[in-house]
């Protein structure tokens, strides 16, 4: 499942109640193992934030359904989510700039993809764009990042690894410009 998919999610307690949206997802930059969930509620002027445990995850489809109440939720009530050297966000993730090892830009990070079981950062979705339109995408793997900090950088070139859709419409393309 894809980040862009999930944010915004409907959080329902254990008593069947809708108590926020999900509004971000931390995880752990040397693991890529989720840490917390960030359920909103409100507006954006008084916007509140309820902590989530990943381990209170009953289930995940169309809804989020969590193993707590929201009298629970509202003993980890915040105003922000807070910052942390060790760990990102998912919101921090996207449209951050990826570098390859020859220190040349890959692309700007355009989606996250997240395992269900146990609930880890797998891959992130890298696009390079030009005059806006996308030029290459690439799906880079979690074992391919060396550092995840203000950029994220890769232990490896991307030249010819794109994602296979792109390949296949573009020989797509070829092959009818051949024809004609």
């Amino acid at each position: 499942m894809n980040a862009k998919e999930i944010l915004g999610m409907k959080i329902i307690d254990k008593d069947g109640k809708e108590v926020a949206k999900l509004a971000d997802i931390r995880f752990n930059v040397k693991t890529y193992q989720v840490v917390d969930l960030y359920g909103s509620t409100g507006n954006p002027i008084s916007k509140k934030y309820y902590e989530i445990d990943p381990k209170s995850i009953i289930a995940m489809g169309e809804y989020l359904l969590i193993s707590e109440t929201l009298d629970q939720l509202k003993d980890n009530t915040l105003t922000k989510i807070p910052a942390d050297d060790e760990t990102s966000t998912i919101n921090q993730g996207l449209e951050k700039t990826v570098i390859d090892k020859d220190g040349n830009i890959a692309g700007k990070v355009t989606n996250i993809e997240i395992t269900k079981d146990p609930l880890t950062v797998t891959d992130i979705i890298v696009e390079k764009q030009s005059f806006g339109k996308s030029k290459a995408k690439y799906e880079i793997n979690k074992d391919d990042i060396v550092t995840n900090g203000d950029y994220i950088i890769l232990n490896k070139t991307l030249t010819q690894e794109k994602i296979p859709e792109e390949e296949d419409k573009d020989d797509e393309t070829k092959e009818d410009d051949d024809k004609e």
